[in-house]
């Protein structure tokens, strides 16, 4: 509880009388600050600052990533494949669609692989125009080339193994820095080679038959 200043006075007679002397600090007059009180009163405190934020320097500049190049067929990846993609059902390559084509991306090519059997040639097609974001079934762009495949003609040869076996196929799409100097009909290893030695990127569906 707060003394009154009746009380303090009173207090302040009495010892005056018992010791001479009183200070009257009743609350309304405020005592000389000491050389202690008044340092502390001049310190500054500075302001803390956030993490990060130090004079001079600068927040790193994240790029985004470009986005992954994809391709679509009427299979998915890792599917078990059957007619009328396979063997004398497979007349004719499939419809395909892909997209985020990268930058820099001169041609477009297709090859599709026995991955059991790499040395068939079941189809390689080369100098597509990368503006293209798709081929419809059966068919290529004029411009477009095809080597001769492991049945003797040009173009695709659907995927089909050995009675009672199975095989593991990839169809990858790939970005190329360049048009292909082949023409039809041309040998599909060494433009497959090629292919894969003018590739800036590449995606990859993978099936069983």
């Amino acid at each position: 509880m707060a003394r009154s200043s009746r009380f303090i006075a009173l207090a302040c007679f009495t010892s005056f009388i018992t010791l001479g002397a009183c200070s009257r600090q009743d609350g309304r007059e405020m005592a000389t600050p000491t050389d202690i009180q008044i340092a502390a009163t001049n310190t500054t405190v500075a302001p803390s600052t956030s993490e990060g934020d130090v004079a001079g320097d600068e927040l790193p500049v994240v790029e985004a990533e470009p986005a992954l190049m994809t391709l679509t067929a009427p299979f998915t990846d890792g599917a078990v494949v059957s007619a009328p993609f396979v063997c004398g059902d497979a007349t004719q390559s499939p419809e395909l669609t892909w997209t985020n084509v990268p930058a820099g991306t001169v041609s477009l090519a297709l090859i599709l692989t026995d991955e059991d059997a790499p040395d068939d040639v079941h189809w390689v097609v080369a100098n597509i125009s990368p503006s293209l974001t798709g081929l419809a079934a059966g068919t290529l762009p004029s411009d477009a080339i095809q080597a001769k495949n492991s049945k003797g003609a040009i173009g695709f040869a659907g995927p089909c193994p050995p009675e009672g076996s199975t095989h593991q196929y990839s169809l990858t799409l790939y970005a190329l820095d360049q048009m292909l100097e082949f023409a039809n009909g041309d040998d599909g290893t060494a433009m497959g080679e090629a292919i894969s030695a003018s590739a800036l990127d590449a995606t990859t569906i993978s099936f069983t038959a």
